[in-house]
């Protein structure tokens, strides 16, 4: 539409032009001939002696031309005038007489004139617009009469509208050409910015494979092909970002600390997975459960310091029995604060084990010292003299004797623990059954149970599976658990040992019928120097280390074992063994 409002505009003024170009040109041509024809018949009238040889030529002129002659006289009175066939009618002499313009004529000078001037056609005036030129006729060197041609303009106007509809028409057909050329170049310009369009639209969708066709080599082309090189950037920039963003939210969750990102107002940008657990537990910790858009008042106080004073800050918090070391740190882009990041890092577990090695040193030391008392009292009674007897003498150095053994099994005990835990301990895994080796382990305490009045059952299923155990190892479990029933069952109880075998797996029980552990103590059973009476004081109370080795052992056997027990009706520990693959057999 610009192009053909553009053309459009031009070919009016063109048209415009032309028309007054050659209305002009007509009509100078036009009066330059006329000029030229007066002063011809002028110089007729001026060189003929006789008016009839003047008349008959000056009258072939008028034809040929098609034009009116006036000829007037001296004093101004009529001489002759002629008329060609045109059917021009004749101006009255006294209108020619009458114009200012025309009297110059009897002055010598030539004039010329375009006017309308009145005529009477059939007895009505007539307004035409007429070419006049007139021409003096010197005789000796001054004028004697004039010569007046005129003629009307209709034959320049004729021209001019034939000259105007040829204008007309080639403009119709440059507008019409223009149009089509327009609309060609039009489509030839809009196609590929229309596809850019569409591919930029696309891209905004976050399509990056769309990609504009190439038609010609000129500006738009290069623009169709800097477009694709530019969304294949663009693509190839949005895919490593995209990559740059998996691998830094893998990393995020796949860490153990918490991390949040907070932009200046304190909204949370970036959180990963155990960061949103621990914003539960401080939101549960502060009533804040329908809020969680919100940051916990605890991470509030310590972001408020951080924008403030822009530097890190270390602070220690706890909720719900965990303790977690919050790190804050600001970040800057360029030199402008816009945010912060807060590491988190939960250190219940760290405690936990600086409280398990505080609690190990005591229990240590507590367990070695009552013994080392002891046997410090006892040989101090020996080499005194103290005791008089020799019965005394003897039950002093079987105390002393026992003392030792008990920090010996101590010591052990430890050592054994120890090298368990840190890996060091090697099974000596065979293939056998585990009711030879159940029967093995019961025959040993036989006697300790008839000593102690306490009834020992057996309860084999005997079978021929076998299963990758080390038997020295799966006998000193067994005896760590029968001992342990044996001392905490009063007199006429009694401990069963069972061997049930399933589809899963072999499952040792030991139940004794004793006092039993209370519920709150279950949880720690199998923890290092924990022991059923508080007191600690001497007689069946063992080490409190034989449950824990009991545990890591058949862990070590890729098993598991868990315990069940009510106050006063005794205590059953079960032991789950895998069944072994066929690879393994």
């Amino acid at each position: 539409m610009t192009i053909i409002l553009l053309v459009t505009v031009v070919l009016v003024i063109l048209t415009f032009l032309l028309v007054q170009f050659f209305d002009h040109f007509y009509f100078e041509q036009q009066n330059e001939e006329l000029k030229h024809l007066a002063a011809k018949i002028a110089d007729i009238f001026e060189s003929y002696e006789h008016d009839s040889e003047a008349r008959y030529i000056s009258k072939e002129l008028v034809e040929v031309t098609q034009t009116t002659l006036v000829v007037i006289g001296p004093n101004h009175h009529e001489f002759w005038k002629v008329s060609a066939d045109t059917g021009l009618p004749i101006i009255d002499v006294e209108t020619l007489f009458s114009d200012s313009d025309l009297q110059q004529v009897f002055f010598g000078r030539t004039i010329d004139k375009r006017d309308h001037f009145p005529v009477y056609v059939n007895t009505n005036v007539v307004e035409l617009d007429v070419l006049i030129v007139a021409a003096p006729i010197m005789i000796n060197g001054s004028p004697q009469g004039a010569v007046f041609l005129y003629q009307t303009l209709d034959v320049i106007n004729d021209t001019i509208e034939a000259t105007k509809r040829i204008i007309l028409y080639a403009a119709g057909i440059g507008f019409f050409l223009t149009t089509i050329f327009a609309f060609f170049l039009s489509t030839r310009i809009t196609y590929p910015l229309r596809q850019m369009k569409v591919a930029a639209d696309n891209m905004s969708k976050g399509d990056f494979h769309s990609r504009v066709s190439i038609r010609s080599h000129d500006e738009i082309g290069d623009l169709a092909l800097t477009f694709n090189h530019m969304a294949k950037q663009l693509n190839d920039s949005i895919q490593a970002l995209s990559h740059e963003k998996e691998l830094l939210s893998s990393i995020l969750r796949s860490m153990v600390d918490g991390v949040i990102t907070l932009d200046r107002k304190g909204e949370i940008i970036l959180i990963n997975p155990p960061a949103e657990k621990m914003l539960k537990t401080w939101r549960y910790e502060e009533d804040m459960d329908g809020e969680s858009h919100q940051l916990p008042r605890l991470l509030l106080d310590i972001f408020d310091q951080v924008v403030q004073t822009e530097r890190e800050h270390v602070r220690t918090v706890s909720a719900q029995g965990r303790f977690w070391t919050i790190v804050m740190a600001p970040l800057y882009n360029r030199e402008k604060l816009r945010g912060v990041v807060a590491v988190v890092r939960d250190m219940t577990e760290e405690r936990r084990l600086d409280k398990l090695r505080k609690d190990f040193v005591a229990n240590v030391s507590h367990e070695l010292r009552t013994p080392l008392a002891m046997l410090q009292g006892y040989s101090e009674a020996l080499v005194d003299d103290v005791v008089d007897s020799a019965e005394e003498r003897k039950e002093l150095a079987r105390i002393i004797h026992e003392e030792s053994l008990r920090m010996g099994r101590l010591v052990n005990e430890l050592l054994d623990l120890a090298r368990i835990q840190a890996g060091h301990i090697e099974l000596d895994l065979e293939p056998m059954p585990l009711g030879p080796i159940v029967h093995k382990t019961l025959r040993k305490f036989t006697n300790l149970a008839k000593d102690e009045q306490i009834t020992l059952r057996e309860d084999v299923q005997e079978s021929a599976e076998l299963y990758q155990v080390d038997a020295d190892r799966i006998e000193q479990i067994l005896t760590n658990l029968i001992d342990n029933a044996i001392r905490h069952t009063p007199a006429h109880g009694t401990v069963s040992v069972q061997l049930k075998e399933d589809a899963h797996g072999a499952h040792i029980s030991v139940k004794d019928t004793g006092q039993g552990i209370p519920e709150e103590d279950l949880p720690f059973v199998f923890e290092r120097f924990y022991k059923a009476d508080k007191a600690r004081t001497r007689g069946k109370s063992g080490t409190g280390l034989g449950l824990a080795i009991v545990k890591d052992l058949v862990e070590a056997h890729h098993g598991h074992i868990d315990v069940h027990s009510r106050v006063g009706e005794g205590t059953t520990f079960t032991i789950h063994l895998p069944r072994p693959s066929k690879e393994e057999h």
